[in-house]
């Protein structure tokens, strides 16, 4: 689980490696926001904490000693691998069993 935050801190989200929220922040400021812009950019922070918790997994694992081969098929995000994973804006590729399937 990692935590992803806006660059404000205002928003705050804690998330599994699939995306799955756990905890959600929202100081009063942000609640001014138009309510898709902000859901917008609370999905964007799943998407952000379950990239760095799949990383850190990758890594688990590799120190494991699980194969580059097995990690690829596990779908676990690569080092400088953004729109794999749906960092960028726009891709629509994520892991299957994740809540942020569109």
């Amino acid at each position: 689980m990692t935590v992803a935050s806006s660059r404000s801190g205002g928003l705050r989200v804690r998330a599994n490696e699939q995306g799955t929220p756990l905890e959600i922040t929202i100081e009063p400021s942000e609640l001014r926001r138009p309510p898709d812009t902000l859901a917008r950019e609370i999905v964007q922070l799943c998407r952000d904490a379950a990239r760095t918790a799949g990383l850190a997994r990758r890594a688990e694992l590799r120190r494991a000693g699980v194969g580059s081969a097995v990690l690829r098929y596990m779908g676990l995000p690569e080092p400088g691998d953004e729109d794999r994973t749906g960092s960028s804006a726009g891709t629509d590729e994520r892991p299957v069993e994740s809540w942020l399937r569109g």
